[in-house]
């Protein structure tokens, strides 16, 4: 089973821009939230893919924030374009400045206070591992880090 190509869309960015999906059910659709927040990217060095439950383990090099970095829930946060959101601007995080660790996967959650399967939304590998010691400040570039519904 699948979903249209604008449903897709729509999707994304009822989530990751805050857009109303119009028509759905009634002429009010599904609705975006009153006040958009911000949805969170996390580093983890260990799986989060394997299965819903698998969470993985999150970055504790000395610097990286535990529950990672807060992005808008608005086109200053993403861009959603076909069936792709990907971030608007740099996502940076807390430079390393002590400790050593291997980031393989990313995470983004629903919020950054807790590991709970059900407020995880994507997740994924990266394409190449990034090695963090003193001194590393991991980033992902404009536009480095997609999402895709298909």
């Amino acid at each position: 089973m699948s979903k249209s190509n604008s449903f897709e869309t729509d999707l994304l960015e009822l989530i990751f821009n805050n857009t109303d999906i119009a028509n759905v059910g009634d002429g009010t659709g599904l609705q975006g939230s009153t006040t958009p927040g911000s949805l969170y990217v996390r580093l983890y060095t260990s799986a989060v893919t394997v299965d819903d439950a698998t969470i993985g383990t999150e970055c504790a090099y000395t610097g990286y924030a535990t529950g990672g970095v807060a992005v808008a829930r608005s086109g200053a946060g993403w861009t959603v374009a076909g069936n792709n959101a990907s971030n608007t601007a740099a996502i940076t995080f807390g430079a390393c400045t002590a400790g050593s660790e291997t980031v393989r996967y990313f995470a983004i959650w629903k919020d950054n206070s807790t590991n709970t399967d059900s407020h995880r939304l994507y997740w994924g590998q990266l394409t190449s591992d990034l090695a963090v010691s003193s001194g590393i400040t991991p980033e992902f570039a404009i536009g480095a880090l997609d999402v895709n519904e298909d």
